[in-house]
């Protein structure tokens, strides 16, 4: 177990766009830190986490970012029981990922 304070910390992120994030980090005692960012954009962000000026094992991390209100339904024409009705999601602008869908009646 290595030992450190919050200067030890180095937290870097960038946007799918190569823009920097800034976030901030925060000592929870014990040898424990929290990093929080908030993206603007959808996409996989890399974060990359220093200790003491040396990558941690397995930085950068790849985190996907997401934005559920980009994602739209278009309109359905009306259905007719047992006959299959079509309907467009549109997902372009909300971020990698996999879609799924559930119909409730």
């Amino acid at each position: 177990n290595v030992s450190g304070n919050i200067e030890d910390i180095e937290v870097a992120i960038d946007s799918p766009s190569g823009e920097e994030v800034s976030a901030q980090v925060q000592d929870l005692g014990s040898g424990t830190f929290k990093a929080e960012f908030c993206p603007k954009i959808a996409g996989e962000h890399q974060i990359y986490i220093s200790f003491r000026e040396e990558q941690v094992p397995g930085s950068p991390f790849a985190c996907k970012v997401y934005n559920v209100t980009a994602i739209k339904v278009r309109e359905c024409v009306k259905g007719i029981v047992g006959k299959p009705v079509t309907f467009l999601v549109e997902t372009s602008h909300a971020g990698p990922g996999n879609l799924e869908v559930t119909v409730n009646n």
